[in-house]
């Protein structure tokens, strides 16, 4: 492995590399740390792949005529899709951020297990590298039930995230959840032409209305991305439910079309001392763009209307945005995902974003509009085996009539290592409201946290979550397909309102405590975890079931 192995010949000795001629290997004679080649001015010579299908015959648990099978089926990742990800090439100056970074967008793709990128060889003031990849299986197909908060959900689906090999992504799929039944066509090739230019289109027909999307994009797709530009267009047509206790108690129609057009620069923040780009390093961007956004409602005829219907809102204003991001990154394993490699951002980083909606646009409003993300995580040099992530958002409109749709939130979670390699985790969320829009809710329920009650629950204008959950991780690996581990969890939370009509439904604190399993796959794309659950409502009234059964998925444990 890239840095493990560097870093323990680093603490077994490693070499003083006064300048690049000296730079060379000897068969016996260790390779130098990374930091010392990119200091010695080494330049990057040759790249060589080394591609590998889903299973690996060569291993006797792996060699089974079904394993065998899906490598005959699957086609293993094109070189050149590879070699577009990376951040360097041969000549370029060696850089272990660049390195670095590169097998996180590696890693970023999910349809690779664990890449690494590999010194293998440093002499004549070069250094030679090798991309190792093992692909994961990325057509999905079939039918499949899943439950949570007592609602059932199906779907039947047919995606491919790497069409072929090339990255490209083609899903077909038809599914069934508590809001509305879909048939979905979508296609996305995230690097038209080598050019790091995201292509996206998408199309679902719904049983209460249709989604139209459309993106095209040249993001800032790495540390020190000099500029980005976009625009997205997306026109759905729907029902919005609103819930209480679970149920729907009421609804409507609502259409809306939004289209948004930016570009953004780096504008210095990078630190480099001497051409090194270290982890205290911040990239600061700057963009400007112009977002229009029509909202359009009317009663639906399968819905009990609402008291009052939400009144149309035009919105269009210009924007700025400022963002700065940290280089602090954490390659660990089994912390929120099973057997695989994790990156923890714990750099800072911060989001902005100012606008201004005026009918001189084609608003039906003059507003002020914001929204605003920030995060920071740590792990104590003084307590490696503890970990601290925090993060907080706020955003709403803001005219002569005050503020409207204001929306503020805290996350805090703290894990400890435990009992070995084992995980505690302990999070508290917050969030409040002022003046929501109609169609919006802020809940707590068995799909937001609160396991042991129905989804959608409790509907209020505060919330607040607590959680303790200890993380199971075990080395059974069954048919080498899954990796195995369980939880066992406590949930408190409770939502809280001025609006008495809100207030008559709300029962105060509520608990729930339950266990439960997690597989997590080695061979899919997804890299999902699937969590079968039993959890135990301790308050709530007499309707809820006092066991809940939960069967979902998620990208987390």
């Amino acid at each position: 492995m890239f840095r493990p192995r560097l870093h323990a010949l680093l603490l077994a000795g490693g070499l003083a590399v006064p300048s690049v001629p000296a730079l060379a290997q000897a068969a016996d004679v260790p390779l130098p740390s990374p930091t010392e080649i990119e200091k010695s001015g080494a330049v990057i010579g040759e790249v060589t792949f080394k591609r590998s299908n889903i299973f690996d015959p060569s291993v006797p648990e792996e060699n089974r005529k079904l394993f065998r099978a899906a490598n005959h089926l699957h086609r293993t990742t094109r070189e050149h899709v590879i070699e577009d990800l990376l951040l360097f090439r041969p000549g370029d100056p060696y850089s272990v951020q660049k390195v670095e970074e590169s097998e996180r967008l590696l890693r970023a793709t999910h349809y690779f297990y664990d890449p690494e990128i590999h010194v293998v060889r440093v002499a004549e003031g070069k250094v030679d590298l090798q991309i190792v990849t093992r692909d994961v299986w990325t057509l999905k197909g079939g039918a499949g039930v899943s439950r949570s908060g007592g609602t059932n959900s199906t779907h039947f689906k047919l995606e491919d995230t790497n069409l072929l090999g090339t990255g490209q992504t083609l899903e077909v799929e038809r599914s069934s959840d508590v809001d509305r039944t879909t048939s979905k066509l979508h296609y996305r090739d995230p690097n038209v032409g080598h050019s790091r230019v995201l292509f996206d289109i998408g199309y679902s027909s719904n049983s209460d209305g249709d989604l139209k999307s459309f993106q095209v994009e040249r993001p800032f797709f790495s540390f020190d991305s000099r500029w980005a530009a976009g625009l997205t267009a997306v026109s759905d047509d729907r029902v919005d439910s609103l819930y209480r206790l679970g149920h729907i108690f009421e609804g409507f129609r609502h259409k809306q079309d939004r289209f948004t057009l930016y570009g953004g620069l780096l504008r210095g923040g990078l630190r480099e001392p001497g051409g090194v780009i270290d982890k205290d390093a911040r990239a600061h961007r700057f963009s400007v763009g112009f977002t229009y956004e029509r909202n359009q409602f009317a009663t639906d005829p399968d819905r009990r209307p609402p008291a009052v219907l939400p009144p149309d809102r035009t919105l269009a204003y210009p924007w700025i945005a400022f963002d700065s991001v940290g280089n602090d990154y954490l390659k660990t394993r089994n912390f929120d995902q099973l057997g695989r490699a994790e990156d923890l951002s714990l750099g800072r980083r911060f989001h902005g974003r100012l606008g201004f909606s005026s009918t001189a646009f084609g608003a039906d409003r003059d507003e002020g509009i914001f929204d605003s993300t920030a995060s920071w995580g740590c792990r104590p040099a003084a307590h490696p085996a503890q970990t601290i992530l925090l993060s907080g958002t706020a955003s709403g409109r803001y005219g002569s009539g005050g503020g409207r749709n204001l929306q503020a939130g805290l996350r805090a979670r703290y894990y400890i290592r435990n009992f070995g390699d084992q995980l505690f985790l302990a999070s508290l969320e917050a969030d409040a409201t002022h003046r929501l829009d109609p169609e919006n809710q802020l809940l707590l329920g068995g799909d937001s946290g609160l396991r042991g009650y129905p989804l959608r629950y409790q509907d209020g204008d505060h919330r607040v979550l607590f959680s303790l959950e200890q993380r199971v991780f075990t080395n059974w690996y069954p048919f080498r397909l899954f990796h195995v581990g369980g939880a066992i969890f406590f949930d408190a939370g409770r939502v809280w309102s001025n609006d008495p009509s809100k207030s008559a439904q709300i029962q105060g604190l509520l608990k729930d405590i339950g266990f439960g399993l997690r597989l997590g796959s080695s061979r899919s794309s997804l890299g999902s975890i699937v969590h079968l659950d039993i959890a135990f409502p301790l308050d709530g009234d007499r309707s809820i079931k006092r066991v809940q059964y939960l069967v979902t998925s998620s990208t987390g444990f």
